[in-house]
């Protein structure tokens, strides 16, 4: 009697997968959080162009959730940017690199003026927030990266996204003192607006992980985000 009863408790115990931990429910959808067609709260298409009055640079943009999002990196030839030249037509691609700190230096506090100025009228730097905002709309974690990310091969490094809103992140990685590249072809750094409490600023990092927010690196790229 006391054996049987020692069997049904190992079988009872094994059997208990009450205090398991449950995946979570992924409840996204492009259609509800991000639909092509309609009109944003601005009251213009969810999805469509703009033109920056400074250049005449024509940008995709989209509408995720709340938030309308350029659906393309910054090219505008700002203080401190750089076209990376190194590997043909990756400015025409990827955007230009900036700065957002005093003097370009790669640690410091934000040049106030340019971070103000540095986006078209009617658009800025996002700030962590805002980038926080974007990947719990798309569902946090690694699947948001890839949901964010472009659906063009970039090479064997490179994960390839689902792009289900069309905000078509790059993976132009970021531009280090030396003059290379760090992560190109592998994954995406945005500027934030930002300020770490330390002599530097947050910068958006997306990687299969998810969007992390670490120390900037010297140059990287930009999005902007509607005012």
């Amino acid at each position: 009697m006391a054996l049987f009863f020692v069997c049904m408790l190992v079988v009872a115990c094994t059997d208990d997968t009450s205090s398991a931990p449950e995946e979570p429910i992924d409840t996204f959808d492009a259609n509800v959080v991000c639909p092509a067609e309609g009109v944003n709260a601005y009251g213009e298409p969810n999805r469509g162009t703009f033109t920056d009055a400074r250049d005449g640079q024509v940008y995709k943009y989209t509408t995720i959730g709340n938030q309308v999002w350029m659906a393309e990196n910054l090219k505008f030839n700002a203080p401190y940017s750089l076209c990376y030249g190194k590997i043909e037509g990756f400015c025409d691609t990827f955007g230009r690199f900036y700065s957002l700190h005093e003097n370009g230096e790669d640690l410091g506090h934000f040049d106030q003026e340019l971070l103000d100025t540095i986006c078209p009228a009617g658009w800025h730097v996002p700030s962590v927030d805002e980038w926080s905002v974007l990947s719990n709309n798309m569902g946090g974690g690694g699947k948001a990266v890839s949901r964010l990310s472009s659906s063009e091969n970039f090479g064997e490094s490179y994960e390839v996204g689902s792009d289900d809103c069309g905000f078509n992140s790059l993976p132009a990685g970021s531009w280090l003192l030396n003059g290379n590249l760090s992560i190109e072809y592998v994954g995406s750094l945005y500027w934030t607006s930002t300020a770490m409490p330390i002599n530097s600023s947050y910068c958006s990092r997306l990687s299969i992980s998810g969007i992390g927010f670490v120390i900037s690196d010297p140059k990287m790229s930009l999005r902007c985000v509607k005012n």
